[in-house]
């Protein structure tokens, strides 16, 4: 797990070394163990590369460099150092990440004549190249990644993501340049970048919290996709995509119980697997049945030692202590719990938007933040159990998908129904969304259209959701199949950034077992049937009707109120802590002044939502939340300052 920065001139320009270190040195935090810079020229009649030192100076030949900083995993002697040259040093290679299989490779590449020099997966990842090229070596890697690898003889640079976008990496061109970097804060040390908001995805930042696909806020600013490839030299670039969602499998007739099986066994493998290391892992434990199951194997491969951390409220009405305490208990694992106090959200607001690299769009990010924080003296990797509600169906929102073609007919004869139509109408009718596939894609929103008009009105927030709507229909399987698909690559890709940015904030490594593309293809490749329940089933917890299969399985090792509880999440107090004393002068100093100057919405709106009665409305609490996480990024990624203040100090 680390951190890569790099430049390319296009036209030949020579790279200052000076701004590349700046641009490294501004992410240390993704890898304080080591630092590496390695400059290298593709144009002229020769090319050539060379290891930048502190204080060296350059001859001004080279039109291109890498800056990699390194947390140490595996094989944590300087044989790891990155960027890393093969052996006459004409491609080198810069991995963030892990690649968990790569140890199988080794003596195939012995046998073909490698000598390896360390014992990394980077190494292996680099003769993997040079033995089967790019492509092929990216269909053989099992792993979290964002690789770079220059390869002088051909005179090309290679880019790619991991296939569920575990691992960030962001690009960025004008006329002259080529940038890319794991963090977009990099970009703001070079002089050829703008800063500047792209109002092109402002709508549907402020709809959905997050821009799918390659978008960000910043023009220019672009996110390679997860599964894709990039291959640039000194005419261009073009990108390819190696790897998608599966849509269907030859194993979708098994049976429900032998998918139960083959489910466990797929998700056991994952998780020994990630257990790869030369350092202290450990789990987070949200006390959730995800977590909770990782924590569970991670204990069985892992040994007695295992350590589980959790974060925990005063409010009863947010906190999983109950069932956190259960979960290490049963998992017999070392739990540190760390209580996250208002003092401390309000105190980092700022710090952790600006490793985020976007609007502090969940607030519960700044609890993995603070999770990471506490977790840093004991350990360096955590396995969590994001993206188990993606996959398998985890969300109110799936069951009631399933629901809503059999409901909506009916509708008219319900609604005259107390109660009953009430409930039905809530759920099941929009006027505005026609179909089940617009209707589904309004669910994952956070903001209602109306809603968003009253804070921005020059919005085109039915722009947003057709613009989503092109992304849905590339689903090929059936409709229940299409949601699940559009959740992974939409919605899911947003939530691991978010775990990248705020557990690397504090040099932790974060792994996500649930993502292994191995179960990814297996449970794509099951009756949606066996995630999701349907009307038999139907009762006041409609959580009983989701991950159907982990929940059959987790019943082995986990008591049946454990697992059919109600669904919590990791919710945070949001408006304890906007109601907070020390929010108000945040706000009415900083957030509402700002707004009114940027004019990128209604300031008179949102101070009216603060100065009323908001603290009882969700929606509006939402609106104020939304508006006042835009202007502190903007603060700090559009205003002149390079570095906020809460990070010189």
């Amino acid at each position: 797990m680390c951190g890569i920065v790099g430049v390319y001139n296009r036209n030949g320009a020579p790279v200052d070394p000076r701004v590349l270190r700046q641009m490294t040195d501004i992410q240390r935090h993704r890898g304080p163990d080591d630092q590496g810079i390695r400059l290298f020229s593709l144009s002229g009649s020769n090319t050539a590369s060379s290891e930048l030192k502190i204080g060296d100076v350059c001859n001004g030949i080279f039109d291109g460099g890498i800056g990699f900083n390194r947390l140490s995993i595996l094989d944590t002697t300087e044989n790891g150092h990155q960027p890393m040259a093969n052996q006459d040093k004409s491609i080198f290679i810069a991995l963030n990440g892990e690649i968990y299989n790569a140890f199988e490779f080794k003596a195939e590449l012995q046998a073909s004549g490698f000598r390896f020099r360390s014992k990394s997966d980077t190494e292996v990842v680099l003769y993997l190249y040079e033995q089967y090229g790019f492509v092929e070596m990216l269909d053989r890697l099992n792993g979290m990644f964002a690789i770079c690898i220059v390869d002088l003889t051909r005179r090309e640079i290679f880019l790619a993501r991991d296939r569920m976008g575990i691992k960030p990496l962001y690009w960025y061109e004008d006329n002259q340049s080529f940038l890319f970097s794991s963090e977009v804060k990099s970009f703001l040390f070079h002089p050829s970048f703008r800063r500047e908001l792209d109002t092109d995805r402002l709508d549907e930042y402020l709809v959905f919290r997050y821009c799918a696909r390659d978008g960000f806020l910043l023009k220019g600013v672009r996110q390679l996709e997860p599964g894709c490839w990039m291959r640039l030299s000194s005419t261009g670039w073009e990108k390819k995509r190696y790897w998608a969602i599966p849509d269907i499998s030859c194993d979708s007739d098994l049976s429900f119980e032998t998918a139960v099986l083959e489910f466990e066994n797929h998700l056991q493998r994952s998780v020994k697997s990630q257990l790869l290391s030369d350092v202290k892992v450990g789990c987070q434990l949200s006390g959730g049945l995800d977590s909770s199951t990782v924590n569970l194997f991670a204990t069985k491969y892992g040994g007695a030692n295992m350590d589980a951390f959790s974060i925990v409220f005063d409010d009863p009405d947010v906190s999983e202590e109950r069932w956190i305490d259960e979960a290490a208990s049963l998992s017999n694992v070392t739990n540190h719990k760390y209580s996250l106090t208002a003092d401390y959200f309000l105190k980092n607001l700022k710090k952790a938007t600006w490793h985020l690299d976007q609007p502090l769009n969940h607030p519960n990010s700044l609890g993995i933040f603070f999770l990471a924080q506490n977790a840093r003296s004991l350990a360096t990797v955590l396995l969590s159990g994001e993206g188990a509600d993606e996959l398998l169906g985890g969300y109110s929102r799936f069951f009631y998908a399933g629901l809503r073609p059999k409901i909506h007919p009916w509708l008219p004869i319900f609604k005259r129904v107390p109660h009953l139509g009430k409930v039905c109408m809530s759920r099941f009718n929009d006027p505005k969304h026609v179909d089940d596939e617009d209707w589904f894609i309004a669910q994952s929103a956070f903001q209602r259209p109306d809603r968003l008009l009253s804070v921005r009105h020059d919005a085109k927030p039915w722009d947003v959701l057709a613009a989503r709507r092109t992304i849905f229909d590339e689903g090929r399987g059936d409709y229940i199949s299409n949601c699940l698909k559009y959740e992974l690559g939409t919605y899911l890709v947003d939530l691991l950034v978010r775990q990248d940015k705020m557990t690397m904030a504090h040099s932790m490594e974060n792994r996500v077992p649930f993502l292994d593309h191995h179960l990814v293809a297996f449970v794509r490749g099951l009756s949606p049937s066996h995630l999701i329940g349907g009307v038999p089933k139907f009762n006041r917890n409609v959580m009983r009707n989701t991950k159907l299969i982990l929940k059959r399985s987790a019943l082995k090792y986990f008591p049946a109120d454990f697992v059919y509880r109600p669904k919590l999440g990791f919710a945070l107090p949001v408006k304890t802590y906007l109601r907070h004393s020390q929010f108000r002068p945040i706000m009415e100093d900083l957030i509402l002044p700002g707004i009114r100057h940027r004019g990128l919405m209604n300031a008179t709106r949102v101070e009216q939502y603060w100065r009323g009665h908001w603290d009882e409305n969700d929606e509006e609490t939402e609106s104020i939340w939304m508006c006042a996480a835009l202007e502190i990024w903007a603060s700090q990624f559009l205003d002149v300052t390079r570095t906020p203040a809460c990070l010189r100090n």
